[in-house]
């Protein structure tokens, strides 16, 4: 009786590649854009949430409104909006776009948190008002250059 060949295990070649997806959203803040101590909360717990399910991207918070990008696995996109929904501090949630992706745009901030001051007017009521996905993610990417808040 011979030695019998062994196969070596390897993960990778049996790792499901999820498919990852970008979303955008707009909703009407319940909290006063002023309560540092509850918006600072919100980011803190973001982060931890965000590590645990591998989520990217960043939320701005102008004239009283969140705006984020997120990015991520499709389930865990789809179950943060969930969670989003159903938050008592966001009203008037307004997909803006989401679709497939195959790379990250945010990769690195598992929460950025840019300052939305410096925008242009233009720029402002895009992102607060009317704009499409794809402007709002390309507004808040712009504004990664300037100062930011990066929770990693």
């Amino acid at each position: 009786m011979g030695l019998q060949p062994v196969r070596a295990f390897r993960p990778e070649a049996i790792a499901v590649h999820e498919t990852m997806k970008r979303l955008v959203y707009r909703s009407e803040s319940l909290i006063d854009h002023d309560d540092s101590v509850a918006l600072d909360a919100i980011f803190r717990v973001s982060l931890v949430n965000n590590r645990r399910d591998r989520i990217t991207g960043a939320l701005a918070l102008p004239d009283g409104k969140f705006v984020q990008v997120i990015e991520g696995g499709e389930a865990a996109v789809d179950a943060l909006m969930v969670r989003i929904r159903a938050d008592g501090r966001h009203d008037d949630i307004a997909v803006l776009g989401e679709w497939a992706v195959t790379a990250r745009l945010f990769a690195g901030w598992a929460m950025a948190r840019p300052d939305p001051t410096p925008l242009t007017e233009q720029a402002f009521h895009v992102v607060t008002e009317d704009g499409s996905g794809v402007q709002v993610t390309s507004i808040l990417l712009g504004m990664m250059e300037g100062p930011v808040a990066i929770w990693l």
